[in-house]
């Protein structure tokens, strides 16, 4: 398993939990030794493609289990999260929608990735507007 930040931080949990460039840099070679006799553009190119969109919404801290309640509503998906905020998951369309508190700023962080550009902005916009109605009620 590896994971990795919208920063391009890369981080393996079987070794530690943090970001570690000396590591994605390893595994990068690894993945470049693996077929030597192939181009890097070659084996890129046969990767899916996906398309994240961001977005920062302010919206008050202490409404957000209701406004997960009425996410998980209006946006109804194969799964779901609450780990780390509100992950919807659709994994027969190759997307998902994550919306969470920031860490650092009073808003919400509103990530959706699908495999075309559209799709994400409207999981987006969807989120933002379940959020601006919850806020106003």
């Amino acid at each position: 398993v590896v994971g990795g930040e919208g920063n391009g931080g890369v981080i393996v949990p079987a070794l530690h939990h943090t970001r570690d460039a000396p590591v994605g840099a390893a595994l990068l070679l690894q993945y470049l030794a693996d077929e030597p006799d192939v181009p890097l553009s070659e084996r890129i190119a046969r990767l899916p493609s996906y398309r994240i969109v961001k977005e920062k919404v302010s919206f008050p801290r202490e409404r957000l289990d209701d406004a997960y309640a009425a996410l998980v509503r209006h946006l109804p998906a194969g799964d779901s999260d609450r780990s780390d905020g509100l992950r919807l998951e659709w994994p027969t369309e190759a997307s998902w929608l994550h919306v969470r508190p920031s860490g650092t700023e009073p808003v919400v962080r509103l990530i959706a990735e699908a495999r075309e550009a559209a799709s994400a902005r409207s999981l987006v916009d969807g989120a933002r507007s379940t959020l601006r109605t919850v806020a106003a009620t």
